[in-house]
């Protein structure tokens, strides 16, 4: 009994240390119009840089997320990551967004930034985007977590011949009545 109390007591400590790790820095909070396209919504600015993989981390960006709508599995291999930006304002994903995405940005306490701290937003990229412009300097790290899909030209034409056949179908039940 004593042994599943203390378990129990190091599991309620590590929640509390990661809860404690994603604290909103106190000195500004992330407005919309701190990325262009200008975000949809957006939570933090966080303390610290969140975008790793460490347990308590993953646990934050899940969090963070939810809060936007976006229910990430936390698996860090399935996302594309940008170190190093080294205070650039254009952070360029391989990746072509396309509608509602899901990004977050990291900036350090170089002058012009937040502070150390870290940002999701949720923007819609339109038709097609790969660069984000940040409002910030200092960026060190950026992550896009998901993108909205655009059909393939194949499905595109199987449904127009779905539709197509439809219509055949229809033009050929009709009976006429001679008087």
């Amino acid at each position: 009994m004593i042994e599943s109390k203390g378990r129990f007591g190091l599991a309620l400590g590590a929640c509390v240390v990661a809860l404690g790790l994603a604290t909103p820095a106190a000195a500004v909070a992330c407005a919309n119009s701190d990325i262009t396209p200008n975000a949809l919504v957006c939570q933090g600015f966080y303390s610290g840089n969140l975008l790793s993989n460490s347990p308590a981390d993953i646990f934050a960006q899940t969090t963070h997320l939810a809060g936007l709508g976006f229910a990430w599995d936390g698996n860090w291999n399935a996302v594309e990551k940008i170190s190093n930006l080294g205070g650039s304002h254009s952070v360029d994903f391989a990746t072509l967004l396309h509608g509602i995405s899901y990004v977050a940005f990291h900036f350090g306490n170089g002058r012009g930034g937040p502070g150390n701290a870290t940002a999701f937003y949720r923007i819609d990229a339109g038709t097609s985007t790969d660069v984000i412009t940040l409002n910030y300097n200092a960026s060190s790290n950026a992550v896009l977590y998901s993108t909205g899909t655009v059909p393939e030209p194949a499905s595109w034409a199987l449904m127009i011949a779905g539709f197509g056949m439809v219509g055949v179908g229809l033009r050929r039940r009709r009976t006429y009545v001679t008087a």
